[in-house]
């Protein structure tokens, strides 16, 4: 196990805001030299700390706004399947196994509230789906740092 320090985690957070950003850039932000910053993300790399580096879609300009959050209580024995089934979904964000009141959560956005209801409608009719819980975002308190929603 890697342990990080405080310099670590500055770069970290710089990444996180702009992974695009210079090296040159991010030293000077973080009050180290050139070399040490790409050395650090090297290690970070190379011990899967950060594993990979992404896009951030902005899906307000995509026009998806509709945001919602589906708790599933399922069926031991379909809950592979299910899952699998809403993973290929392309509306599908995040999918999650939980405990509590419901076995599965996941995050799905979309354009219109049309869209979800389809979903709702259409998606979830499988075998081994016991019960919903639909939750839709309203607005932000602080806002989910890879969807900007």
């Amino acid at each position: 196990m890697s342990i990080i320090d405080t310099l670590d985690m500055k770069i970290i957070r710089a990444l996180q805001a702009d992974a695009r950003k210079p090296i040159v850039q991010i030293a000077k932000e973080v009050n180290a030299n050139e070399a040490t910053v790409r050395r650090r993300i090297d290690k970070l790399l190379k011990d899967g700390i950060i594993e990979r580096f992404t896009v951030v879609l902005n899906y307000h300009k995509l026009g998806r706004v509709i945001k919602a959050f589906i708790g599933l209580r399922v069926e031991p024995a379909k809950l592979k399947a299910i899952a699998d089934h809403l993973a290929k979904h392309p509306d599908t964000q995040v999918l999650y196994r939980t405990s509590g009141d419901t076995d599965i959560v996941t995050e799905v956005i979309f354009e219109k509230m049309e869209d979800l209801n389809a979903f709702l409608e259409e998606e979830l009719k499988l075998e081994g789906i016991r019960g919903t819980i639909v939750t839709i975002v309203i607005g932000p308190y602080k806002r989910c740092p890879w969807t900007g929603l």
